[in-house]
């Protein structure tokens, strides 16, 4: 290991002390054409999407760089890779084409091997010239590497202004080594500074703003000035977003103040929806008329992120104030949540008003046919646990899916609830007979949704669970009747429970046997480059395919679209300042056909928002549901399909809720 923290010292910073080996503004001639219409590149794709390692290994020889390159990049996409693929793939960092040499090294981050980032960074090109395959490199040594080669990464300090790939390769190193679970000081303290040089170009900067979004870092006084002049400035919304949350962790006076100033200023609803969630840190009464005045918000994913805080940071003497508030608004995105809030709330000795509340949440579930507002407030009476005997009695009532999958999601809740037996004291036991009941029901039933969260409650409190539930034939019985692909989340969390109830190992993940859908070439030769209008009843936007990037999955999507598939289906999942996501065949969030996609990640980053990727239940599961970001999610990186982008539109896309409906998606 000594040797290896040497040669990684050494070679990065030879190479960043010798950036004048590349004349500025000239580009090498790398002989990489990806080309969708040459027979051996659809070869290439074919091989990949069958998960073909062996056939594969014979085109990283292939006297054309095209061909190795696209089957260097390959391997990125598949879930595990034998040592004779890693060795090839080692073998090809020195290959005489810089993209080439760069696929590798991103194929060999993706492995997360041992001792990979030994040979990683053994490779480093140290004359400088290879700047792009440098980056590559160094990335991947974050995806790979131990503690110790994160310290050689972070210390490294010789960069210069202009070595934007070398900067942003080293941020993203710091970034894929947190997301292993491997941070330190220098390493914070590195981001932080970033983030702060105002003058680093945005793909800099960028990495370093997803670091601390996602792992805030302690801020002395003069760091913590910094940032609220950060935040003040406004100039950037990744930048901006980052100053946020690190003031809401800061939990300072003079930051209090500027999070409420820029609430107050920010055009940008995603600096507003960030700053609600920055506030938490803080007192609630010291924030409290700041987030209620966003329930007034223009932007519907603002109002629903302030009923969210007051539903998970409010207090017992405002629980009245939420059911006055939920009577009041004509915004039903927000009415249930604040209902919600209330029941979360009011204190038990309120019984009248506990009354009112659950009567108002009963009166307007009779009265509405809208699922989602039924569903929300089927999550409502949920939040008063004596609540479960109605919650079960509508899932009985009802045969809509996503009423039904949102019921037993409330059981689950009310069944994980840390104070369950306090709450219910003496009638504890007869309240988990019955959830023990409901939740067999439901699995038996074989409704995916309802017998997803039925498992994971019996899997969270397995323990109890098991006095009431001796014989599990019955699981087994429901285990084999689910069908899959269709029904794998399901499944699994079934079989989970069942290992969970007999005391046995959580099993491994079921692997699915059926062939991968095959790439459909005719499909992508007269469609492929065609812009996509999404029309919805939030309005419309267009998006662009990336076939070269993931070809299996736009031809797939493409046929779905020929079939009118997603014609009348709905955003079932919506995450502020995350992800808008649908397109599933029940609408509740579970579910998909008969087939399956392979997981298709050959290198492109989710470093912008708009970009469109596939839902899946882990590698190789994907299947019809997709999803559409709001902002860079670079956690997301190497692990979920990127098959599209928004070309025009982001602002409609930011304006989807759960139960946008899609009404059409056509060719332009």
């Amino acid at each position: 290991m000594r040797f290896f923290v040497i040669a990684l010292f050494s070679c990065l910073c030879f190479l960043l002390l010798t950036p004048s080996c590349v004349p500025p503004g000239e580009e090498q001639q790398t002989g990489v054409v990806v080309d969708l219409n040459d027979a051996t590149s659809k070869h290439i794709y074919n091989l990949q999407n069958e998960r073909q390692a062996d056939s594969l290994l014979a085109f990283l020889t292939s006297p054309t760089p095209s061909y190795r390159y696209l089957a260097a990049r390959s391997f990125g996409s598949f879930p595990e890779v034998s040592s004779v693929v890693t060795d090839s793939l080692v073998a090809l960092l020195k290959d005489p084409d810089e993209l080439v040499r760069a696929a590798a090294a991103y194929a060999l981050g993706q492995t997360g091997g041992e001792g990979v980032a030994d040979k990683l960074a053994m490779a480093f090109d140290t004359l400088g010239q290879l700047r792009e395959y440098n980056a590559a490199l160094l990335a991947a040594v974050g995806k790979t590497g131990t503690e110790k080669n994160l310290g050689q990464i972070t210390a490294i300090s010789t960069y210069r202004n202009t070595d934007t790939l070398l900067m942003s390769g080293q941020a993203w190193s710091i970034f894929y080594f947190a997301r292993q679970g491997l941070r330190s000081e220098e390493g914070d303290a590195r981001m932080l500074q970033l983030l702060l040089s105002e003058s680093l170009p945005a793909e800099v900067r960028l990495p370093a703003a997803a670091f601390l979004r996602r792992f805030p870092v302690s801020l002395d006084s003069s760091s913590e000035k910094a940032v609220r002049q950060l935040l003040r400035n406004n100039l950037d919304p990744n930048t901006t977003l980052a100053a946020a949350k690190l003031l809401g962790k800061a939990k300072t006076a003079a930051g209090r103040v500027a999070l409420l100033r820029s609430l107050r200023d920010a055009e940008d609803w995603r600096i507003r929806a960030e700053i609600i969630n920055a506030l938490a840190g803080y007192a609630y009464a010291s924030v409290r008329e700041p987030i209620i005045e966003r329930l007034k918000d223009k932007h519907p994913l603002v109002r629903q992120t302030a009923a969210n805080f007051l539903l998970n940071h409010g207090s017992a003497a405002d629980a009245t104030f939420y059911r006055q508030q939920a009577r009041d608004s004509s915004r039903t995105d927000i009415r249930y949540t604040l209902y919600a809030a209330a029941n979360r709330y009011l204190p038990l000795y309120f019984t009248d008003y506990r009354s009112r509340i659950n009567y108002d949440l009963q009166q307007a579930y009779a009265a509405t046919s809208d699922p989602y507002q039924k569903a929300d407030i089927m999550a409502a009476l949920g939040e008063f646990p004596w609540n479960y005997r109605t919650i079960y009695e509508l899932y009985q009532q009802s045969n809509q899916t996503v009423i039904q999958t949102a019921a037993a999601n409330a059981l689950r809740s009310i069944s994980q609830q840390d104070n369950f037996d306090t709450f219910f004291r003496g009638s504890a036991r007869r309240v988990r007979l019955d959830l023990a009941a409901s939740f067999r029901e439901m699995i038996l039933s074989g409704r995916i949704g309802p017998a997803a969260a039925a498992g994971e409650a019996l899997t969270k409190n397995a323990d109890v669970y098991r006095l009431y539930l001796p014989d599990l034939g019955w699981m087994d019985l429901a285990l084999r009747a689910f069908r899959l692909p269709k029904d794998i989340e399901a499944y699994r969390s079934v079989e989970i429970a069942r290992a969970a109830l007999a005391g046995d190992p959580e099993p491994e993940p079921k692997k699915l046997t059926n062939e991968a859908q095959a790439i459909d070439w005719n499909i992508l030769g007269s469609d492929g480059s065609e812009e996509i209008v999404f029309r919805t009843d939030a309005g419309r936007f267009t998006v662009r395919l990336l076939p070269d990037i993931a070809p299996a999955t736009s031809s797939s999507f493409l046929r779905l679209l020929r079939d009118n598939y997603y014609d009348g289906k709905v955003f079932h999942r919506v995450v502020p300042n995350f992800v808008a996501q649908g397109g599933g065949p029940l609408g509740d969030g579970y579910g998909s056909e008969e087939f399956t996609l392979r997981t298709e990640s050959p290198g492109i980053r989710w470093d912008r928002p708009g970009l469109m990727g596939m839902a899946s239940a882990g590698k190789d599961t994907e299947g019809v549901q997709f999803f559409f970001t709001h902002l860079p999610t670079p956690h997301l990186d190497g692990n979920y399909t990127i098959f599209g982008e928004v070309v025009s539109g982001q602002d409609v896309v930011d304006q989807i809720t759960v139960g946008t409906k899609i009404e059409s998606v056509q060719l332009r």
